[in-house]
């Protein structure tokens, strides 16, 4: 190859992969990286000029290898459009571009309803699912979901998606925890503050807020050191293999798998009052949630779905535990 080819070549490598979002490379990485983006830009406002806005910060959330960022809640203005409708349509152009997932709230026309809702568009630009509030502020004009929390897969993990004024009512975080989700989305008009961290750290699960971009992990730590590559956006890469364990029927295997894998994982954190192990990889390739398995290591959630599960079934039957 000449010199000059060989150039054109590199140039040509390196616009495809700008232009695919360059994402990490999570095979290659401890544990199980995704990029997130909280793009804060606000509820309302005109839809064409807060579209050109969210086209911007999309362009560059994409640039920045994110693997999913959210959009405020009904970031494009109040008036109410279907599914796919012209927001939709023209985020979804972005999610293709980058191959990005992203969480696009609108005020949705549902038939004679209208809904809070945030749609989920997948890397190729398709819609994925949606969640609609369910508990709607007073005064908003809307319709309440009747659907209640979902959980949407990727192939990073699990999501779920909160709005809003659903901060305020714990039953929903912990559906959310019941489904399994490992991050959950919440495309809120403000930044909500200590409760979503205290519902992180009870669930063991990330929580990605965009009122304020105050991104938290599953130990209930807003993330320091974000990335803000423009105004109002907030990029953080979080390890959804970070694994808690509690001591209860575990100590001798986590003792085991820390010896035969002393290369590969290590204690990130140790919880004495709550008999907690916070497990994190550190060598490429290696994930801890794989290594329970084969150890037969329940993780807390684990732990505690099954004991609720079996405690409440004795509790039926009227049996002693």
């Amino acid at each position: 190859m000449s010199r000059r080819a060989y150039v054109w070549f590199a140039l040509f490598a390196l616009a495809a992969h700008v232009a695919s979002g360059a994402q990490l490379e999570r095979d290659k990485l401890p544990g199980r990286q995704v990029k997130v983006a909280a793009i804060a830009i606000g509820f309302g406002g005109n839809r064409e000029a807060k579209l050109k806005l969210a086209t911007e910060h999309l362009h560059v959330a994409g640039k920045s290898g994110v693997d999913i960022a959210c959009l405020p809640e009904e970031f494009g203005g109040m008036t109410a459009e279907p599914i796919p409708g012209p927001t939709t349509l023209a985020v979804a152009e972005l999610a293709k571009q980058y191959a990005m997932y992203v969480v696009c709230p609108i005020r949705e026309q549902a038939g004679q309803e209208q809904f809070n809702t945030a749609v989920v568009l997948g890397r190729k630009g398709e819609i994925v699912g949606f969640y609609r509030m369910g508990f709607v502020y007073w005064g908003e004009g809307l319709h309440c979901s009747r659907d209640g929390v979902k959980a949407f897969d990727t192939d990073f993990g699990r999501i779920a998606i909160l709005t809003c004024f659903d901060l305020n009512f714990a039953e929903l975080w912990q559906e959310c925890d019941a489904l399994g989700a490992e991050i959950v989305f919440w495309p809120s008009a403000y930044g909500g503050g200590s409760p979503l961290n205290a519902f992180a750290m009870l669930y063991h699960y990330c929580v990605v807020p965009v009122g304020a971009g105050n991104i938290i992990d599953a130990a209930g730590k807003t993330v320091e050191g974000v990335e803000k590559p423009m105004p109002q956006q907030f990029i953080a890469t979080l390890d959804l293999d970070r694994t808690f364990v509690h001591e209860n029927f575990n100590g001798e295997k986590v003792s085991r798998l820390l010896k035969e894998h002393k290369d590969g994982v290590a204690v990130e954190q140790r919880y004495g009052m709550e008999s907690w192990w916070l497990l994190k990889a550190t060598k490429p390739g290696v994930r801890v949630r794989d290594l329970c398995g084969q150890y037969k290591i329940e993780t807390l959630r684990e732990y505690q779905h099954r004991s609720r599960k079996q405690i409440n079934e004795a509790r039926q039957k009227g049996n002693r535990i």
